[in-house]
């Protein structure tokens, strides 16, 4: 004889919750064998004496881990019968034992009335964490009370769904389908209770299902029920849709609960919409005037992180002169150096200023990166001297900048020769009250090199101990020697460098190699390179080797002079991964066919008298080279 058929609906499922298909089908099946144990043998002890130490070892770690978590879960079970007793208290019509949750109902509950039964589940249906109360009181009263499945039953079992844990919009769509079936009506409070389900657990096809039947039976949304569809939408990253959603809530004559404004705030913010989160931000506190509910410190610092986070000025500026300036909040110091940075690039000097004093009065020692912000600000604005005058500051405060902090002041400089003539003249005013630090001579040095040439520069730089007592430093000897191309200046700044104990640099020796490669006695260069292949820092070679162009620059002085020893340079400089082979052929071919034509004018005089072309043995690109040198023959 077949057995009874179990079918499990929507209204099952909510009514026992525990059950699905893989426990029927143990319950249903057929009972299986015990499984015999084998008789272990003499090695097997051994094992077992192993397994059982790490079982052992196993169940303390789990016990104290079942311990932490049974703790943790008193916490919130005790938290949660506070809450059932406040509501107990708000309801004392109501029988205690009937809102103290699953474990209360030993209470016989055949001495409460059906209709004080019903205002229970009214009462817990606006309740949090009472879906299992719900689910044990509904399904009482069908089996107990055999009531018939109603809309205040529905109504109860689709509020219940709202419980984060427990609760399923999937459910929620089978018990609207059973209600149809059941031909139950459905009531606009069970839209809104469905509306509230899916603000917790999205469901767009759900959600848009009863829209449109309240559309059609003209049901008109509240403002709850507006609210709830845009927590939807929000969970259901519908955006747009959502800020349009709000848009018209506000466009309506209603009060927008201020919690709402919050949640877009900190959804949008960690989004990085910033636009949309400033506007909304503009619109919070508005509402907080009317309502007197102002926005909470946790918010105005979330927001000033994530708008400092990613340099949005307007944001950062609004919040700052609201919430930090008046002291409302502190922020950290990462935050504060983005709003440092911020205010650098947009040269906002109070902004910047304000963030450093919060530094400074945390007893935070200042470093390069806080002074050169300051730089950037001042030579946005065009002011040089305040510029320069934190240079000197930095140096005040044991800080050495170089030329990595003077690349602002630079970009100004080297668009304007009087610009420039202006700094040096800056410089020789601050000597008097501050120390100057070479780094801002060496930024003038550099723009006085560009606009008016080494001549000028080395002149220059013989008054350099008139404007910084600390005298040059290796970055000074890199600014002159990057433009210089006479060996007589090249020998006086190196020898200058050796007298002041300034140590040279694989960059110093490659400017040096560099210039010695352009004279007719190039030998200084292999000197110049023998130096920097022997260099050691702590006692260990540092292998040092030219740069591109200085490596090509002596190939080809050695290629014009037929010297052997451009073999070895090239050599190393394929073990090097430098890639010079076709410059290196390309000269060779033109060497070679200025021999041709040597030989060819040899053989035939006539024809080399009626040749109207010039005949050298330098190719052009060392002809126009020489335009330097014949310039700058008086350094």
């Amino acid at each position: 004889m077949p057995g009874e058929r179990v079918v499990i609906d929507g209204l099952w499922r909510c009514l026992c919750p525990s059950v699905d298909i893989t426990t029927l089908s143990k319950l249903i099946g057929p009972a299986r064998n015990p499984r015999q144990r084998p008789i272990p043998s003499p090695i097997y002890n051994t094992q077992v004496t192993c397994r059982q130490s790490w079982r052992e070892f196993r169940r303390v770690v789990s016990r104290s881990y079942d311990d932490r978590r049974r703790e943790e879960h008193d916490l919130v079970e005790e938290s949660r019968i506070q809450y059932l007793k406040r509501i107990a208290k708000r309801s004392p019509w109501i029988p205690g034992a009937l809102l103290g949750g699953v474990n209360a109902f030993t209470y016989k509950l055949e001495k409460i009335p059906t209709k004080t039964i019903y205002a229970a589940l009214k009462e817990l249906s606006r309740a949090e964490g009472s879906y299992l109360s719900i689910v044990s009181l509904v399904e009482y009263l069908v089996k107990e009370r055999k009531e018939v499945p109603n809309t205040l039953l529905y109504e109860s079992l689709i509020r219940a769904n709202v419980d984060k844990n427990h609760g399923s919009a999937q459910v929620v769509s089978h018990l609207l389908d059973e209600m149809e079936r059941l031909r139950i009506p459905t009531t606009p409070q069970i839209y809104q209770a469905i509306l509230e389900v899916t603000a917790v657990h999205p469901d767009y096809v759900l959600r848009n299902t009863v829209l449109f039947e309240m559309k059609n039976r003209w049901y008109s949304p509240t403002v709850d029920d507006l609210v709830n569809i845009i927590i939807g939408l929000l969970r259901d990253n519908q955006y747009e849709l959502a800020l349009e959603k709000l848009e018209e809530l506000h466009k309506n004559p209603i009060i927008v609960p201020p919690w709402l404004y919050d949640v877009f705030l900190y959804t949008f913010g960690e989004l990085g919409f910033h636009e949309e989160t400033f506007s909304i931000l503009k619109h919070r506190l508005r509402v907080a005037n009317m309502t007197n509910e102002p926005l909470s410190p946790n918010a105005w610092q979330f927001l000033l992180d994530v708008f400092s986070r990613d340099a949005f000025y307007d944001g950062i500026k609004y919040i700052w002169d609201r919430s930090v300036t008046p002291g409302y909040i502190i922020p950290p110091d990462g935050v504060v150096m983005n709003v440092l940075n911020t205010a650098s690039n947009h040269a906002d000097a109070p902004l910047a200023i304000s963030a450093i004093r919060i530094l400074s009065n945390r007893g935070r020692k200042l470093e390069l990166y806080h002074y050169e912000a300051l730089i950037d600000i001042h030579t946005q604005q065009k002011d040089l001297r305040k510029a320069f005058t934190i240079l000197c500051i930095m140096a005040k405060a044991d800080l050495r900048p170089d030329l990595s902090s003077t690349r602002s002041i630079f970009q100004i400089l080297r668009e304007s020769s009087s610009e420039t003539d202006h700094a040096l003249e800056i410089l020789n005013d601050l000597k008097s009250h501050y120390q100057v630090p070479s780094a801002a001579f060496n930024v003038v040095l550099e723009a006085t090199e560009i606009h008016h040439g080494i001549k000028a520069a080395l002149d220059m730089y013989r008054s350099i101990r008139q404007i910084c007592a600390c005298g040059p430093d290796l970055e000074t000897y890199h600014i002159l020697l990057s433009h210089c191309t006479m060996r007589k200046s090249m020998n006086f700044l190196f020898a200058e460098m050796e007298a002041l104990s300034i140590e040279p640099t694989q960059t110093t020796y490659d400017h040096l190699i560099r210039i010695s490669s352009m004279q007719d006695n190039y030998e200084q260069a292999f000197q110049f390179l023998d130096k920097m292949k022997s260099a050691k820092t702590a006692g260990l070679p540092n292998n040092w080797w030219m740069s591109r162009n200085s490596a090509l620059a002596l190939i080809r002085r050695c290629i014009q002079a037929e010297d052997i020893r451009v073999q070895e340079l090239i050599e190393e400089c394929r073990k090097r991964d430098m890639f010079i082979d076709a410059e290196v052929q390309e000269w060779l071919d033109g060497v070679q066919k200025q021999k041709e034509l040597a030989e060819t004018n040899v053989n035939n005089p006539v024809e080399g008298v009626l040749s109207t072309e010039p005949v050298t043995t330098m190719p052009s690109d060392d002809i126009q080279g020489q335009g330097p040198n014949v310039m700058s023959g008086s350094e």
